[in-house]
């Protein structure tokens, strides 16, 4: 299953929640010109990607389906 590019999830948040680029700052701990231009351009580093994609998955009540599962798990 192929999910949602780190931009597609950073939109849905902000439309989703009605969240200002500098309300997006705050919560992943950038300055507002910067979640701007993740949400127009998409270029985001990797340790944007990873908050994105938790919040992302935790908004929706899921799990992430590319976090480790456990040795011996199901």
């Amino acid at each position: 299953m192929r999910d949602a590019s780190p931009q597609k999830m950073l939109k849905w948040i902000s439309r989703t929640y009605d969240m200002t680029p500098a309300a997006l700052a705050r919560m992943f701990q950038r300055n507002a010109r910067t979640v701007s231009v993740w949400l127009k351009e998409g270029r985001i580093p990797e340790n944007g990607r990873t908050k994105i994609r938790s919040a992302f998955y935790y908004l929706n009540n899921s799990p992430d389906p590319w976090t480790h599962r456990p040795k011996g798990g199901m």
